[in-house]
């Protein structure tokens, strides 16, 4: 069980990288640049981002990969820009928990005793990769994230695409225009030959938020590296709600 939040998280700090820029591009035959078009899609990501100070949901989890498959029910709890909190069942029976913070991370699986606590540095430090809470909580939200600083925008029909390369990083965010929901992203780090890419999926107004921007109650992240192998996990919300303060009790016992 432990693997399975390690896995998870490793992939969505994945996900953390570079500053968002938008630069570059030729003139369109409307004699609007490419880069502009880009950046409008950029505006209207950023227009529709869901925004709340709490959440707390329940969701189906499964996870694949090369060794272990598991699934069960997950409550996830976050206060913005404080803590993000994960519970995960199997039968009825807590089998792990974890606690993110901005500086530091904990994970406890009850099946064996093992406890995790460390600085979000060690993430770096073991994984080679970028770890900043900010961003893990717009990825919990469904929210963009961009890591290269320039971006070319390709359309088919109501769908957006951008895609963008740097030295370390080639991006991909597929948008649907109408609503600019973000549909998928994909990161791919050339380096080490590591892709992530995290769908979203069902969006549809949140009780208590109707008149925000719809929340994509599916996720799906899929990894693949020499290390892991490839993976799945699928994340399903069946219940949420955005009252807060919160509870996010880290007993190790």
């Amino acid at each position: 069980m432990r693997l399975l939040f390690i896995l998870a998280l490793s992939a969505l700090f994945l996900a953390a990288a570079c500053n968002k820029k938008v630069v570059g591009g030729a003139d369109g035959a409307d004699g609007v640049t490419r880069a502009s078009k880009a950046a409008q899609v950029v505006k209207g990501l950023e227009a529709n981002r869901f925004e709340t100070e709490y959440l707390e949901g329940r969701a189906n989890v499964k996870l694949e990969s090369r060794d272990l498959n598991i699934g069960g029910t997950a409550t996830i709890r976050l206060e913005k820009d404080k803590a993000i909190w994960m519970s995960v069942k199997k039968f009825g029976f807590e089998g792990a928990r974890a606690l993110i913070r901005p500086d530091s991370f904990f994970v406890l699986n009850r099946l064996n005793g093992d406890y995790t606590a460390e600085p979000l540095s060690y993430l770096e430090q073991k994984y080679k990769i970028p770890a900043r809470f900010d961003l893990l909580q717009e990825i919990v939200l469904g929210n963009a994230v961009f890591f290269s600083r320039d971006l070319q925008l390709a359309t088919e029909g109501e769908t957006y695409t951008l895609t963008g390369q740097d030295r370390r990083f080639a991006t991909q965010h597929v948008v649907d225009g109408r609503g600019f929901k973000l549909l998928e992203m994909q990161l791919k780090e050339l380096a080490q030959n590591r892709t992530l890419a995290i769908s979203n999926a069902d969006f549809r107004p949140a009780e208590t938020k109707e008149n925000d921007p719809d929340f994509a109650h599916q996720r799906t992240v899929n990894i693949d590296a020499e290390a892991t192998g490839p993976a799945k996990l699928e994340l399903t919300f069946t219940r949420l709600s955005f009252a807060g303060p919160l509870s996010m009790p880290f007993n190790r016992r």
